[in-house]
């Protein structure tokens, strides 16, 4: 047997816990591969689709925000050709709560003609810290706490392998709890627009060394240097790539964001993270 991964990860918790599931799929028999939607040759959509049609399982991750995709992995989706009935699993990486989340990728695929066995949420460590009174409470994990949560983290992604490997359902977030849940946080995200976001953005000159990396990574190109000024435009995916890899933290969102110290970077899983691991 095949399996084919296809994961998209803002900061690394979604690529570390594709690697975990690669990993132990293999492990467990299942010839497996992890390819990054950002990877260049993902954007063949023939390429994509020689790959689902080798694999005998298809795999989907990404980070939950506010209980829905990021707008590439939506794309991603869309741009899927139809199929007949392949087995798929999707996971999710969340911070504390993302409710049907998973489910929300489960019926776009469904639509494709992907039977979905398996549809899970993995928390991982929190990767925003933003001056809005609620998501500025949310701690940002030391090492330690980093290590304590990939541990719980590996335990889910076990069982969620033993249920691929034994072909046996496991939907999470289906219940009316999770759905109600679900849907306080995407309706009145719809309304206000994820683009408002990146106008929130701006870069410290002091710190910038003008590496670019900013826009080099960029899932949505939404990063532009002009006339010695950066630049964000409408169509910011929210992942909040640029702001915690940023390597002199010079980016910035509101002022309040000057202060590093109230506002730490998440700087990723570790296990050998960097930016290129993101389009691999």
């Amino acid at each position: 047997m095949k399996a084919v991964i296809f994961y998209f990860s803002g900061t690394g918790n979604t690529w570390w816990v594709a690697n975990q599931i690669e990993k132990k799929l293999t492990q467990s028999g299942i010839e497996t591969k992890k390819y990054s939607i950002e990877a260049e040759e993902i954007s063949d959509n023939k390429k994509v689709q020689s790959l689902i049609e080798d694999a005998s399982i298809v795999g989907f991750g990404y980070p939950i925000f506010g209980s829905d995709l990021p707008l590439t992995y939506i794309d991603f989706i869309k741009s899927l050709s139809k199929n007949k009935g392949k087995h798929a699993f999707v996971f999710t990486t969340m911070m504390l709560f993302s409710g049907d989340g998973a489910l929300v990728a489960a019926r776009k695929l469904r639509r494709k003609g992907f039977r979905v066995k398996q549809a899970t949420n993995i928390r991982m460590p929190n990767n925003v810290k933003l001056p809005y009174p609620i998501v500025r409470s949310f701690p940002m994990s030391s090492e330690e706490g980093i290590t304590k949560l990939k541990e719980k983290a590996a335990k889910k992604v076990d069982k969620l392998v033993k249920k691929i490997v034994e072909g046996k359902r496991w939907l999470q977030g289906w219940d009316p709890i999770n759905v109600s849940g679900g849907l306080s946080q995407r309706v009145p995200m719809k309304l206000i627009g994820w683009t408002r976001w990146a106008r929130n953005y701006f870069v410290e000159k002091e710190t910038c060394t003008e590496c670019m990396l900013c826009v080099e990574y960029c899932p949505t190109n939404n990063i532009r240097f002009e006339n010695e000024e950066f630049v964000w435009g409408d169509d910011c995916n929210i992942c909040l790539r640029c702001y915690n890899l940023c390597p002199e933290d010079a980016i910035q969102f509101k002022e309040g964001t000057l202060n590093k110290e109230k506002y730490p970077r998440y700087k990723g899983p570790g296990n050998g993270f960097n930016q290129n691991k993101l389009k691999e």
